[in-house]
């Protein structure tokens, strides 16, 4: 079978970007019969003499990149700040963009990202990866199939520790103007597509933030301190439209032996959970049996049939933050094979701009006292 050849074009390689390339520098060496292979092409980063030698070349400028042509693909891992100009520059010239989580600093940003993507009729995807992690998508299927009834109430975490040191020096994503927002931008926007992605659109809203570390050093060992504006830990209370109430919560100030993402979704019938720590399975609870059960399933859906037939086993596991992002950089390079959205529930760009003008009015709530916001629209 022959493959199709796709040069992919880097904007930005630090750490979300390093993950992005080993999962596609391990895809071939995993899955031996995708229908494509990845060239990894130009880098565009700060520092154009330090890239690793797998990648074709480092480049001066995207413009740089873009000009000299020949690619399939560009993937930009940059602060969010700059996810706007760059996207749109790469859009403009009609190249598939895989863009990183959140496509802009706000929804008037990923509006228009959105927006021009579509005149453009580009293949693009965003980096929202818990929609390849199998364990969500068999819940999304178990609450379907009404295996727990209605949902009654649900709880969305992701915790991490990354921000607990006090002279943690200053960075673009402790400010409001580079990073949009905190925790809850940062993290949160992957709990709130995964809550739409598995019980439906969100009706109504009401949060409370929290910045612990008020200042932070300038840069490593400075006494000059600067105002943090962005939130350490944000709770919402939220409503979802198939009804049921729930909670989510981000946090980088949570400290754990082992850093984690989890659900627990309860109904009238029983309880599904999942967590990172098992990212292959949901563990199913039905109230009537008195019985847990935690495995295969086999009322899966046709999506759910795909994220599991790309997404590694455990004897080639590389973690699951690589494992997610390598499925859906597949679904992203699969989409360009068959030069259309293969499956709908691919995180386009249009989903990272409903995932964001949620945000938008998660910020709100918290600015104006934990206010209850039930006009979601932008």
């Amino acid at each position: 079978m022959s493959k199709k050849e796709i040069k992919l074009g880097f904007i930005g390689l630090g750490f979300i970007g390093t993950i992005h390339s080993i999962a596609c520098f391990s895809m071939p060496l995993i899955f031996k019969n995708l229908p494509f292979e990845v060239k990894l092409g130009p880098v565009y980063k700060n520092n154009i003499e330090d890239i690793p030698h797998f990648f074709e070349k480092g480049v001066k400028s995207i413009e740089e990149m873009l000009e000299e042509g020949g690619l399939d693909a560009v993937d930009i891992c940059t602060p969010n700040y700059l996810h706007y100009e760059q996207a749109m520059k790469v859009i403009e010239k009609g190249i598939p963009l895989y863009l990183e989580k959140p496509i802009g600093v706000n929804g008037k940003e990923a509006y228009e990202i959105m927006e021009k993507a579509k005149e453009k009729r580009i293949i693009h995807q965003t980096a929202l990866m818990y929609r390849f992690m199998p364990a969500v998508n068999q819940a999304r299927d178990m609450i379907k199939n009404g295996e727990i009834g209605e949902i009654l109430n649900f709880k969305a975490l992701m915790l991490h520790s990354g921000y607990m040191d006090p002279k943690r020096p200053m960075s673009w994503k402790m400010k409001k103007a580079t990073s949009g927002g905190g925790a809850i931008v940062d993290m949160g926007i992957h709990l709130v597509d995964a809550v739409r992605f598995m019980m439906g659109e969100i009706k109504s809203l009401r949060s409370n933030s929290k910045t612990y570390f008020k200042k932070r050093p300038v840069s490593k060992g400075s006494e000059i301190y600067e105002e943090v504006d962005v939130d350490d830990w944000t709770n919402v209370e939220i409503e979802i439209k198939n009804g049921g109430w729930g909670s989510i919560e981000a946090s980088r100030i949570s400290a754990d032996l082992e850093e984690e993402t989890r659900f627990e979704i309860y109904g009238t019938k029983g309880s599904i959970k999942i967590s990172t720590k098992h990212p292959r399975y949901a563990v199913l609870y039905k109230k009537q049996d008195n019985i847990q059960i935690i495995g295969d399933y086999d009322k899966k859906s046709k999506f759910s049939e795909y994220v599991e037939s790309i997404y590694p086993t455990e004897k080639y596991s590389l973690g699951w933050m690589v494992d997610l992002h390598m499925a859906s950089l597949i679904n992203f390079f699969t989409n360009i094979v068959e030069d259309k959205i293969v499956f709908s529930e691919t995180p386009t760009f249009e989903e990272a701009y409903k995932d964001q003008v949620i945000l938008d009015k998660i910020l709100l709530s918290a600015e104006n006292n934990g206010k209850v916001i039930s006009n979601l629209k932008d």
